[in-house]
């Protein structure tokens, strides 16, 4: 099954950021031609809306649920009803808690478009992009220590020659049906499950050769995530581990013949060293990476609360740096868009002159 979101050459970098949600996983993925993917959306508690907001995001082309688990879906309800969405896949796999419940609720409300994850769907993006579904495989794993973990969507993105593998929670029979389907290299992994023991397997990881991994978990987390075994497997490779829990949000760039990694923090930050580069086709030397120059992150207003503002008639019309996108300064939106990082219109007129357009969320 072919989906087709847009379709063009090479022709820029694509953008892959692990959010810093605490114990849980959301996937922030842009395209050169902005076309914006979402998979997951952690627990309320992680903020993903604030966080979207603050890099400038105001649609979603395409939100993934790997599993109804409330550590990857806890935020999506929230997600689903300030954003445009055009089309959400999760495993069809129901659950019974009120989280889940809220999120199918939002999507009936919404009337957005749904769709189950399977092997063999598409989803041709942009610059020589696609997104790939390898699991589910059609037929529901059952009698596993986690069905619900064991049929997480995964999903591998290709760039060119650049490749991520997005695995949610997956436990070890989800990697054996991979492996039995003919898996293959891939530059950078999302390790399943925090880095649990019950996945990663060695068989798995050999087939995967990634030069990169990572890791989102949190900081102290009572699972003790992720598990030392897990992680001495990984770094045994040769591969560069990033960890949330370390090194905050974690952002990969691809340009289609190799990835470069970039961080908001690190254990040890050392001032104007670059950022770790890894062309396609060559292993990272050594095993944990140096720590990359780090890149300023706004912290948002406590939950909650709202920033102070005094009304400026200068930015009756705000946007991100990063963002085509314009919003009213009154917008829910546009308040939270960080003051470092905000361009400012004294009118309608002087926002669309830019070259900016309005936002889709509040349509300004």
């Amino acid at each position: 099954m072919f989906l087709a979101l847009i379709g063009s050459v090479l022709a820029g970098d694509l953008r892959v950021d692990m959010l810093d949600v605490g114990q849980g996983d959301s996937i922030l993925i842009r395209t050169p031609a902005n076309k914006v993917i979402l998979i997951d959306a952690a627990e309320s508690k992680g903020h993903v809306n604030e966080q979207l907001v603050r890099e400038g995001v105001d649609h979603l082309d395409l939100v993934i649920a790997t599993h109804p688990h409330a550590d990857h879906i806890g935020g999506m309800q929230k997600v689903l009803h300030d954003f445009p969405v055009k089309l959400y896949v999760d495993n069809g796999l129901p659950h019974t808690t009120q989280t889940y419940a809220g999120v199918m609720s939002e999507i009936e409300t919404k009337a957005i478009a749904y769709k189950t994850g399977v092997n063999g769907m598409v989803f041709n993006l942009d610059d020589g992009a696609k997104l790939e579904v390898l699991f589910p495989n059609g037929s529901a794993l059952t009698g596993t220590r986690s069905d619900l973990n064991a049929n997480s969507v995964v999903t591998r993105l290709t760039h060119g020659s650049d490749c991520f593998l997005f695995v949610g929670d997956s436990e070890a029979p989800t990697e054996q049906g991979l492996l039995n389907a003919g898996l293959t290299q891939c530059d950078v992994l999302k390790v399943a499950h925090h880095g649990s023991q019950y996945s990663s397997t060695p068989s798995f990881l050999n087939a995967v050769q990634p030069k990169i991994a990572l890791i989102s978990v949190g900081v102290g987390n009572s699972y003790h995530h992720p598990g030392p075994d897990t992680v001495e497997r990984i770094r045994s490779m040769g591969t560069a581990i990033y960890r949330t829990d370390e090194s905050g949000q974690i952002t990969v760039t691809s340009t289609g013949h190799g990835v470069k990694v970039t961080t908001a923090h690190a254990p040890v930050a050392v001032p104007g060293t670059p950022a770790p580069w890894y062309p396609t086709g060559t292993a990272p030397a050594g095993s944990s990476p140096a720590a990359s120059a780090p890149v300023a992150v706004p912290t948002p207003p406590p939950t909650g609360t709202a920033a102070a503002t005094t009304p400026d008639p200068a930015c009756a019309y705000v946007a991100s740096k990063s963002s085509e996108v314009f919003h009213e300064n009154s917008c829910g939106n546009g308040g939270k868009i960080a003051p470092d990082n905000k361009v400012c219109y004294p009118t309608r007129e002087a926002a669309v002159a830019s070259g900016r357009r309005p936002a889709g969320c509040c349509k300004p």
